[in-house]
């Protein structure tokens, strides 16, 4: 920690993570041009305008200030800067955020303490949603390279009333760079520790007097950090990811518009990180894989209906699937010999197919269409999205110990669980933005929605080989349930000054029900019962309070939010009871219990001179499991204690520096809080600190940076489990992954016109 502050002593006392954006603008011109490139980078023009930064997640361009909700928005300059490669890397810039660290890449996310920390049985309701250019790609986000992206919004709390059901705990919104009417090109190459490398190129321009377009591929790769003594390789948890985008804009005449939107992403990555002994150093002789194909398109129409409104309609579709697998044992025949006279090989495998269609059509009012003397602004709509999953796990292994203990002589698993989700969503929403007086303002929203879903699966397996009886919830393991779910949200604001406004702001998320599998439920170790098969849905009452302030002629900007979160019927997730000997046997079960959070959130960001730029958040959490029926009964040593990957503190602070000659660089200090790894257990990660650096220099059209994460080697985990993995007693102990060690490189860029 010591270290950490020398470094951002040197470079400067760093205060927050909010970036800058263009000139303010007129409402109507806010879409397009808060969409554009930047038209400068901190390295060749530190005077920004910190006031004017935009968000575009909400049914219409807002400033950020004028948002009445805790957010924080990167555009395309910090995530240049303050990245390498993919959005887990931006996470700890933002309060109150945490990853599961399951996989290759982070693929759920938990905001305010709430999200989902693994999917091994399927995803149907995440609670962190994930967009990106108008795709819905929330529970399969891991494909979230970050080259060619315009700007990421992270929207805390939930979002009912724009995202529905996807945004329980809040949402992650991500846009790359749009088409406009200037040629532009970017490269980007990078070389770095662990035999880190990636090319990236996009190029767009006009395509005619009406359209224009912009396609960009990025291809990365590294050897994943991990050295497998038994195979004699170093790239058996490696990365190989590659990333294609294309957008066609097409301006048509009276004011219409249609933005076309592609993206394929092949995360073909290994996955084979874990040892008995915590170490980099892995034993295993059937290494697994977490690669992701998503094949996904968006097209957004809009455009005037007359003087008085717009429409806006949008159509996405995404197929992704999914490969988890590992080797459930951690080592081979030779490394198990040391512990005795063992057979002991498991193998897991888990493909997962997720194909997603949807629909919005939204009515916006325009100036001439507002209501009250043309001062409230208004949207209606309606949005439908069929949803389908079809999920499978083969687990396999043997363990014999009839030379040493004789309890399994021998013990074999030969388990195979299929699954099948289908549901149907259809919601209606409206909202409206009223000022009451030249002070105080008023803002309502309110979303319906309409679940049908059906579920079945299916389990065989050599040891408990008769399926048992279905119950009421699930009879012969076949749901088709129906629920109608309704949030919304109710502010008011008011503004102390013409840079100063604070508001209040209730808002009430939902969440559908899901499944388990019914082994989780029946098998013959931990039998919960029938009843558990299928859980109902979650609702949220978020009370919130922010006060958001533009100081010093906009060359300071602050933003402070405290909440209390009340979850009934919290959809909570442990893994059941280890069947002996079998370290494959766990199935994680979701049930309705209850749990609150309650804390606060800060951000400030200072363009201190010409030269500097100083930027920091802060998030506080306290969270609580309450005592409910069913968690006495699944999870009682959890009540009263946090929820899992819910961190009391995280903790930015940073400076961007901007010197002469092109020189520039930035510097992170990252912190978190020690956390549960799960609820099934006490176990907890350590608190750590990190530090990030880049610097460099650019001239003309290029630019070169070094940059170093991690820089002080910090050991720190990103997952833990608690559970019997070594023979031959099998004792708990907890098992962690850590995150990625100090790793350093070169980026050297090219931009069209030069920023």
């Amino acid at each position: 920690m010591l270290r950490a502050c020398a470094i951002l002593l040197i470079l400067g006392f760093p205060l927050s993570t909010i970036a800058a954006e263009p000139p303010a603008v007129p409402e109507e011109e806010a879409i397009q041009q808060s969409s554009a490139p930047p038209e400068q980078t901190p390295a060749n023009d530190a005077t920004v305008d910190l006031a004017t930064l935009f968000v575009v997640s909400d049914f219409r361009p807002v400033r950020i200030q004028e948002l009445d909700t805790s957010i924080t928005v990167f555009d395309r300059q910090t995530i240049e800067l303050a990245t390498i490669e993919h959005f887990e890397e931006l996470v700890q810039l933002v309060p109150n955020m945490n990853l599961s660290g399951e996989g290759s890449r982070a693929r759920y996310f938990q905001l305010r303490g709430i999200g989902e920390r693994e999917q091994y049985e399927g995803a149907p309701n995440p609670s962190v949603g994930f967009i990106v250019d108008d795709i819905n790609l929330s529970g399969v986000g891991g494909v979230a390279s970050l080259f060619d992206i315009d700007r990421v919004e992270v929207l805390r709390g939930p979002q009912s009333s724009r995202f529905g059901s996807s945004a329980l705990a809040g949402f992650i919104y991500m846009r790359s760079t749009e088409p406009d009417g200037e040629f532009s090109a970017d490269m980007e190459a990078t070389v770095g520790e662990d035999d880190i490398r990636s090319l990236g190129a996009a190029v767009g321009g006009p395509l005619g007097d009406s359209f224009s377009g912009r396609v960009s591929l990025h291809h990365f790769e590294s050897d994943g950090f991990r050295r497998n003594a038994f195979l004699q390789r170093d790239d058996t948890n490696g990365r190989d990811e590659t990333t294609a985008r294309g957008k066609l804009r097409w301006a048509a005449a009276n004011g219409w518009e249609a933005l076309l939107s592609g993206l394929y992403a092949d995360f073909d990555n290994g996955y084979d990180a874990f040892a008995v002994d915590n170490s980099d150093v892995v034993h295993s002789d059937n290494p697994g894989h977490d690669s992701q194909e998503t094949r996904a398109g968006s097209l957004r129409i809009s455009g005037p209906l007359g003087d008085g409104m717009d429409l806006v309609s949008i159509t996405s579709l995404a197929r992704s699937d999914v490969l988890f697998s590992f080797d459930g044992d951690w080592g081979n025949d030779d490394f198990w010999s040391q512990y005795g006279s063992y057979e002991y090989d498991f193998v897991y495998i888990n493909p997962r197919r997720r194909d997603a269609v949807s629909q919005e059509f939204r009515l916006v009012s325009s100036p001439a269409g507002r209501l009250f003397g043309t001062t409230a602004d208004w949207v209606l709509g309606v949005y439908g999205e069929r949803l389908e999953e079809h999920n499978r796990i083969d687990s396999t292994g043997l363990y014999d110990d009839t030379g040493e203990e004789n309890f399994c002589p021998p013990c074999l698993t030969d388990r195979q669980i299929t699954s099948d989700y289908e549901a149907d969503t259809l919601a209606l929403f409206g909202g409206m933005d009223v000022p009451l007086n030249e002070k105080l303002g008023l803002s309502v929203g309110l979303r319906f929605e309409r679940w049908d879903a059906d579920y079945r699966d299916t389990w065989q397996d050599i040891n408990f080989p008769d399926n048992p009886p279905g119950g009421d919830s699930c009879t012969l393991f076949n749901c088709s349930p129906s629920e109608d779910l309704w949030g919304g949200h109710i502010a008011l604001s008011y503004d102390w000054s013409e840079t100063v406004r604070g508001y209040g702001r209730i808002a009430r998320g939902f969440k559908a029900g899901g499944f388990n599998p019914s082994l989780a439920a029946l098998q013959g170790v931990a039998v919960l019962g029938p009843e558990f098969i299928a859980y109902g849905p979650e609702y949220l009452w978020n009370y919130e309070l922010g006060l958001k302030g533009v100081w010093r002629q906009g060359a300071l900007v602050s933003d402070i939010a405290v909440f209390y979160m009340d979850r009934d019927d919290a959809q909570l997730s442990q893994s059941s009871q280890q069947i002996p000997f079998d370290p494959n046997s766990f199935v994680y079960v979701t049930y309705n219990g209850d749990a609150r959070s309650w804390g606060a959130e800060a951000s400030l960001a200072w363009q201190a001179n010409d030269a500097w730029q100083l930027h920091g958040a802060l998030g506080l959490l306290d969270t609580e499991i309450k005592a409910s029926p069913k968690t006495e009964q699944v999870s009682p040593n959890a009540i009263n204690r946090d929820l899992a990957h819910a961190p009391p503190y995280t903790l930015n602070l940073g400076a961007t520096w901007t010197g002469p000659g092109g020189w520039f660089g930035r510097v992170d200090l990252n912190a978190m809080g020690a956390f549960f790894f799960d609820i099934s257990h006490n176990q907890k990660s350590q608190a750590y600190e990190l530090v990030n650096l880049r610097i460099g220099k650019a001239w003309g059209h290029w630019a070169v940076s070094a940059w170093g994460r991690n820089l002080f080697d910090e050991d720190y985990s990103t997952r833990g489990f608690f559970f019997g993995n070594e023979p031959p007693d099998f004792a708990d102990t907890l098992y962690t992954k850590f995150g990625d060690p100090r790793t350093v490189g070169i980026t050297v860029t090219f931009n069209h016109p030069a920023w």
